[in-house]
């Protein structure tokens, strides 16, 4: 025997002995979804998993987003009920457990550890608002496999069960990363109302599969506002139960806000060269307007960059901008409390982040950190929401509802009794906002954030020669930047340091160049339009962070994408 064929055995000897481990993967994910008539989606998801107790010990781990952000920032959830979970053909232990954005089906043991090799989890659950409903037709646009898993998936496919009578109008498959446009699958009607999808190449590590199915209109139930009150509507007495209900929802409300909700006389205002006390300006936005919204946010990132916490990058694009914030080693120590309490969220998995829909959960956790802080700092103490009175008056209608309902006939009178609900639940939105008042130190903080405004809102040269200011320089615009963004003051304060850096320098064309913004497209931005870009693009970045399932179709807007519309998640060993 040669030395080559000896060497050769001994290597074939040694791998026989020291078989090569498998890796961990789901080795198929196949789904079968039934679309009812009442919109509510069936979902069976069959899982064929490889373990080798290594992250899979004792089962596996199915997460679910329930939980979305509109572009309005309003809460949409989505139902979900778990109908069933086996393994191996057997029923299986499982816990449901709440997360920030959703649920998490736990499956399995925890005290027994199950064994290595091939193992078939089936989950059937049901869930319900993950339909769209746009003027060219119903639509499912579903995430199927979710984004979310931390195994490769070598082959996934979903079988679709249209409303009956439903036909495929327009189909799309998506598979890759979050955002991709990849269409490595096939999609199509295998028979009347069935359409199905498959995979044409393994999905990589946090890669996943989405379909969009439209059909045409009036085959499932489309929710509608009007169903509620059209159930109300009949008679004389139904009628009048709807006028007084609104009406007695009216006094008591215009009682309350004359009790509680009436602002205190404001004091005088005099111009402030700098902000009151040690407030930031997102206490300041969040004060003047009693309330949060993202544009707090938005000045809040620009007051970390102007202290050297961070800086921002901008790609304008060729159809939006886009901006990624970086951290920087110097400047962290000297946030405000509530600007450290984002901050952190903001970077809690890295130096960088970009404010884009797939980050959407670590800024909306900044976003949320930030809300709550200011919300314990100031509601009760600097102001009063007084939203006892909105509650009880809620109640008076969800009654005066239930009557209407009770007592319903035949007859015009159901239109108006109903009409009169519907005016009276417009007229208890619009007080929400008018109940909020202030407490005196709080109308005597506000008083003074009034004026640290009119110093920054003052643009008129004679104006401000008047206020006697301090000297304008590029340092003190950049200071108190940040707060003419809280403060809708921008564009003022842009052209007052633009004129005052003019009359410095009148023999030079002066250009504006901050050393925490910068773009790929950068070079010598003005003031002014700086002010500006944060103002509306980046306050928009925030606010579109996230879109629910149903707001966005997969076939409009140059196309969908992977991991778009409902469904979605991952999942993991444990």
């Amino acid at each position: 025997m040669t030395l080559r064929a000896l060497v050769l055995s001994f290597l074939a000897l040694a791998f026989a002995a020291f078989p090569v481990q498998a890796s961990e993967r789901i080795l198929s994910f196949d789904s079968d979804i039934a679309i009812a008539k009442d919109t509510s989606i069936t979902v069976t998801e069959t899982i064929r998993i490889n373990a080798e107790g290594s992250s899979i010990r004792r089962g596996i781990i199915r997460e679910f987003p329930t939980r979305y952000k509109d572009e309005r920032g309003d809460t949409v959830e989505v139902g979900f009920e778990l109908l069933s979970v086996t393994r191996d053909g057997q029923p299986d232990q499982h816990q449901v457990e709440s997360v920030s954005n959703g649920l998490e089906i736990r499956i399995g043991n925890p005290d027994v550890l199950i064994s290595r090799g091939e193992h078939v989890y089936v989950i059937t659950y049901r869930t319900t608002f993950q339909l769209g409903f746009f003027p060219e037709g119903d639509e499912f646009y579903y995430n199927v496999t979710g984004n979310g898993w931390i195994y490769p998936i070598d082959k996934a496919s979903a079988t679709v069960h249209l409303p009956e009578g439903a036909r495929p109008t327009r189909l799309a498959v998506f598979t890759g990363e979050y955002g991709s446009s990849e269409k490595n699958a096939t999609i199509s009607e295998a028979a009347p109302g069935l359409v199905t999808a498959r995979t044409t190449a393994p999905l990589g590590v946090r890669e996943g599969l989405t379909i969009a199915v439209q059909w045409p209109k009036g085959l499932v139930d489309e929710p509608s506002g009007g169903d509620y009150l059209w159930r109300w509507l009949t008679d004389n007495i139904a009628a009048l139960i709807g006028l007084l209900g609104s009406g007695l929802t009216a006094g008591m409300l215009y009682l309350s806000w004359r009790r509680w909700g009436k602002d205190p006389e404001h004091g005088t205002i005099i111009p402030l060269f700098e902000p009151p006390g040690a407030i930031e300006p997102a206490e300041a936005r969040y004060l003047a307007e009693m309330g949060f919204d993202n544009k707090i946010f938005a000045a809040s990132i620009v007051n970390m960059a102007v202290k050297g916490a961070l800086t921002i990058e901008e790609d304008p694009g060729w159809f939006s901008k886009t901006y990624k914030l970086s951290r920087s080693a110097d400047g962290a120590s000297s946030l405000a409390p509530v600007e450290r309490l984002a901050y952190d969220q903001l970077f809690a998995a890295g130096d960088t982040i970009e404010l884009k829909q797939e980050n959407w959960q670590r800024i909306k956790a900044a976003v949320d950190v930030m809300r709550n802080a200011l919300q314990l700092r100031h509601v009760g103490k600097s102001f009063h929401e007084n939203q006892g009175a909105i509650g009880l008056a809620f109640a008076l209608l969800a009654g005066t509802g239930l009557l209407i309902w009770a007592t319903a006939g035949d007859g015009i009178a159901p239109w108006v009794g109903g009409a009169a609900v519907a005016g009276g639940v417009a007229m208890t939105g619009f007080f929400i906002n008018l109940m909020k008042a202030p407490t005196n130190d709080g109308q005597a903080l506000r008083d003074r954030i009034d004026g640290f405004k009119m110093f920054l809102d003052t643009a008129e040269k004679e104006r401000w020669e008047v206020l006697n200011p301090p000297d304008m320089t590029p340092q003190l615009f950049e200071k108190y930047l940040p707060f003419a963004l809280a403060l809708d003051v921008d564009h003022t304060w842009s052209e007052t340091f633009e004129r005052e850096m003019r009359i410095k320098e009148p023999n030079t064309n002066y250009e504006y160049h901050p050393a925490w913004y910068s773009g790929r497209r950068f070079s010598g931005i003005g003031a002014g339009a700086l002010a500006n870009s944060i103002s509306t693009a980046m306050t928009s970045a925030i606010s579109s962070s996230a879109s629910p399932p149903g707001k966005k179709s997969g076939f409009s807007g140059g196309g969908g994408f992977s991991g778009g519309g409902g469904g979605g998640g991952g999942g993991r060993g444990w």
